[in-house]
């Protein structure tokens, strides 16, 4: 008899288990067909079955049915949290979808669900309602991984003035976008704020590597021309270099600043004083190939930018910006000599008389042929330069050359005149 009766209880589970899957597929159809309301009671059903309530599909459909019905103020003033607890709804689905039978299956009503708890958590954050705004987008994430949510919640502590939780979730972002571009993938719609928010930390703590170092990271994702990314390496470069005596590492920091703003007149001006400085500096010292490798490397950079249309504007504010190398040596003996750096204007128009004298760059220029450079050179300075810079030019000419005659006589009819 009792095993009769254990038959039975097991028949009539059976039959009811059965029986709610059943209602599961009319609630599928009902969802289809645009009948919410039954689709809800169906499912409600179903979640009050031993069977049916381990069932992520029950879940599914439960929310969805909430979240149509979510829409209707009637069904509103009875259930006032019926979208939430639709994204609850969701929550537990994943939770029990353990071996991803439904995954990707509902990931358009998913990301319409993140899409308005968002908007619900933007309401909060605009009112400077901190705590709420984190706890929905906390749900958004959880639902979908959305990554603006998950900037929110950090932006959100960042707000009410946690900025270690902020920092928190910040570094977690950067790290998954590293992530994801050492792995070879894109990133979808990156967000900078993030990075900046990094340099700033450490920026205030005068800490200009640790600062640099995110900004690096930033450009890694966006490249060389997101312009908060370059105004910030701007800001920091000013910052440094009030900082910083001249130096090679001060120049470093302008170089690279005026990578990213090469029209900054600040940054321009800097890097030229600077430069004029350090050579001028290394020309007083034991090092002479050091001295001309510094020389000639501020010639040809200078040369390039003057030869691209892009900088054109740029020449009315640098005049090292030359179509020459050679030109540029010129410009700097000048500018020495305007300074009153009378033995760096000698040596710059030397360097200059030297790489002019012949018109292969791969040949030496003999004596003579230097020597001939300067008289035409000095003819040239006798029309359109300073009396002072014509008697330098005329001065370091017969010194160097105390053997040409041509020279001689070119200074005793300068010095008759």
């Amino acid at each position: 008899m009792q095993r009769i009766i254990i038959l039975i209880c097991l028949f009539l589970s059976a039959g009811i288990a059965k029986s709610q899957q059943i209602n599961l597929d009319k609630a599928q159809k009902a969802i289809d067909e645009g009948y919410f309301e039954r689709a809800y009671k169906l499912t409600s059903d179903a979640l009050e079955n031993e069977v049916t309530k381990k069932d992520p599909l029950t879940y599914y459909l439960h929310a969805i049915s909430l979240f149509e019905l979510s829409k209707q103020d009637f069904f509103v003033k009875k259930n006032p949290e019926a979208f939430k607890d639709a994204c609850k709804m969701v929550a537990k689905a994943k939770l029990r979808d353990k071996d991803k039978k439904y995954e990707g299956k509902y990931d358009e009503f998913i990301a319409e669900l993140v899409k308005i708890n968002n908007a619900l958590a933007e309401e909060e954050y605009k009112v400077n309602r901190y705590p709420k705004a984190i706890k929905l987008y906390t749900i958004s994430y959880g639902l979908n991984k959305d990554i603006i949510a998950f900037f929110m919640i950090g932006k959100s502590y960042q707000m009410s003035g946690d900025t270690a939780s902020a920092k928190s979730y910040y570094k977690k972002l950067i790290s998954g976008y590293e992530d994801t571009k050492n792995s070879g993938q894109e990133i979808e719609n990156p967000i900078v704020d993030p990075f900046l928010f990094m340099t700033d930390v450490y920026w205030k703590k005068k800490n200009y590597d640790s600062a640099n170092y995110y900004l690096e990271l930033a450009r890694k994702v966006f490249g060389d021309k997101n312009s908060k990314v370059n105004f910030y390496q701007y800001l920091i470069a000013k910052d440094q270099i009030a900082k910083e005596p001249p130096s090679s590492l001060m120049m470093e920091i302008v170089r690279k600043a005026l990578v990213y703003n090469p029209a900054d007149t600040f940054l321009i001006k800097k890097e030229n004083a600077l430069a004029m400085y350090l050579i001028r500096n290394s020309i007083d010292g034991p090092n002479p190939a050091e001295t001309d490798t510094m020389i000639f490397q501020f010639a040809r950079n200078k040369a390039l930018k003057g030869n691209n249309p892009a900088f054109e504007n740029l020449k009315k504010i640098d005049i090292f910006l030359q179509p020459f190398a050679e030109n540029v040596l010129w410009k700097m003996s000048d500018y020495y000599y305007t300074n009153t750096h009378d033995k760096a204007a000698s040596y710059l128009a030397k360097k200059y008389i030297i790489k002019t004298s012949v018109n292969n760059d791969t040949l030496v220029p003999t004596e003579k042929e230097i020597a001939a450079r300067w008289i035409k050179i000095i003819e040239f300075a006798k029309e359109n330069e300073s009396p002072g810079f014509l008697a330098l030019l005329i001065t370091q000419a017969t010194t160097d050359y105390p053997a040409s005659k041509e020279l001689a006589e070119l200074k005793k009819k300068l010095l008759t005149k």
